[in-house]
């Protein structure tokens, strides 16, 4: 049975959610990887006001399964049991880390960087592990409470995906912390993240399962994602961090919103008890036509207050030069108010 077309339209929205759960939350978790290899406080003073409010969107991306597709959410939960949990575990403690490292002895400081870094790097890897799963058919046909997914698969796309993180998370600090620049290379950490993202994409273009199609919109995400790969050993090769950030961005992008397209109709492909079918999944019409309904208000006004913080805390920082008429006025503004204080 074909998808109707409020299920479709929820199922697109969920991948945007998704989408922007691994952009804007990978390059948290990127920056996270890289803790030890800069400056601490600077580098979580960088993400600080952004941070917590990225990983609303997985909070949003549960909600919307568990609403939209209930029969969805419940194979999926079951199916990748012990892996999910461990999810949510890394992200618990991540989250207590990064709140509570300030607050520490050094020598506890110490210890939570290290479990910051450890959460940073699993937590990627496992959803490029479960998300394997879901293409693959390993979480389809279930067992071991799920860690059968770890598969040959299922591992270089965690892989991949971790990767990716630290792309991104290393082309944000080189953009927003002075000194990074010297420290850290883009180009070397660009070279494996490319590599194991085109390795994750040949395995799954070789071990689809039948049934799967790229179809046209897939097909325009993976010309996206190679675009932003492209990009990425250009800019990575000259040295130049916002193309490569937006490079990165767009690959991710593109191989999960791929992904997501290639998924449509059976965002558990395979065969076995946890396989499912989009429109066998979905709730009734008056349930999803209310969740739009609410959407419509809530998620323009989330998308907003993201961009605000974006706009308002991720500029240059207050002391930078900055030139033309714009910057004059700025500094002029800057030195009455010290003098009046």
């Amino acid at each position: 049975m074909e998808p109707t077309t409020l299920e479709t339209t929820w199922y697109a929205l969920l991948g945007a959610v998704w989408v922007l759960y691994f952009v804007l939350g990978g390059i948290d978790l990127g920056v996270g990887q890289l803790l030890r290899r800069t400056d601490r406080a600077t580098a979580l003073r960088a993400i600080g006001p952004t941070w917590a409010a990225n990983d609303v969107w997985l909070v949003i991306a549960v909600a919307i399964t568990l609403g939209a597709f209930p029969g969805w959410y419940a194979e999926f939960m079951s199916g990748a049991y012990l892996p999910l949990v461990a999810v949510v575990a890394a992200v618990m403690v991540r989250h207590g880390g990064i709140e509570l490292i300030g607050h520490a002895t050094p020598r506890a400081q110490a210890r939570w960087e290290r479990v910051i870094v450890g959460t940073s790097l699993a937590i990627p890897f496992l959803w490029g592990v479960i998300w394997a799963g879901a293409f693959d058919g390993s979480l389809a046909a279930g067992g071991d409470a799920g860690l059968g997914i770890f598969t040959p698969t299922g591992i270089v796309a965690g892989l991949a995906l971790t990767a990716l993180c630290r792309l991104q998370g290393l082309a944000f600090l080189r953009l927003r912390v002075p000194g990074v620049r010297d420290r850290l290379s883009a180009r070397a950490v660009s070279v494996p993240a490319v590599a194991l993202l085109l390795a994750a994409l040949v395995v799954f273009a070789t071990q689809a399962p039948s049934g799967l199609a790229l179809g046209p919109v897939g097909l325009g995400l993976g010309v996206l994602c190679a675009t932003g790969l492209a990009v990425v050993v250009r800019a990575a090769a000259l040295g130049r961090d916002l193309p490569t950030l937006l490079g990165a961005c767009a690959a991710m992008t593109g191989a999960f919103g791929a992904l997501f397209a290639v998924l449509f109709r059976t965002p558990i492909a395979g065969s076995g008890p946890h396989s499912v079918a989009l429109s066998e999944a979905a709730s009734g019409a008056t349930t999803l036509g209310a969740m739009l309904a609410i959407s419509v208000v809530l998620l323009p006004l989330g998308l907003a207050a993201l961009g605000y913080a974006y706009v308002r805390f991720l500029r240059p920082p207050a002391d930078a030069p900055r030139g033309g008429v714009g910057g004059l006025v700025a500094r002029a503004a800057r030195g009455t108010l010290r003098e009046l204080r």
